[in-house]
């Protein structure tokens, strides 16, 4: 019986795994937290309204051609109601017109309320 050997008892190990993975996933979190945050940012200051705005700001009503293709490109996002339609005679022409006074006080106070 000298001979036969005592089980030993469980030995502790040190098992740092679980701390590993909660910090990896927290720190996967935080990442795509900010990843969102970012992509939000970016959406609500490039929404088709500000650029909109943006462009319309800086028409020059004395450039009548592309005064005329501006407006009619971004208008339809601010202001539904009003017709663009009498701008059609100073597209699609080689040279055009300068505007019509009746036009352009129209267009001047469009814009003033831009």
């Amino acid at each position: 019986m000298d001979q036969l050997r005592d089980i030993k008892g469980l030995m502790v190990i040190d098992d740092y795994s679980l701390y590993i993975f909660i910090a990896l996933v927290i720190g996967l979190l935080i990442f795509l937290y900010l990843i969102i945050k970012f992509i939000v940012k970016f959406l609500r200051k490039n929404t088709p309204i500000k650029i909109a705005k943006k462009k319309l700001k800086e028409v020059d009503l004395n450039d009548t051609k592309q005064s005329a293709y501006t407006i009619t490109k971004y208008a339809p996002f601010l202001n539904q109601e009003e017709d663009f339609s009498y701008l059609e005679k100073y597209k699609y022409k080689k040279e055009s017109l300068e505007f019509l006074q009746e036009d352009k006080e129209n267009l001047e106070r469009f814009l003033k309320n831009v």
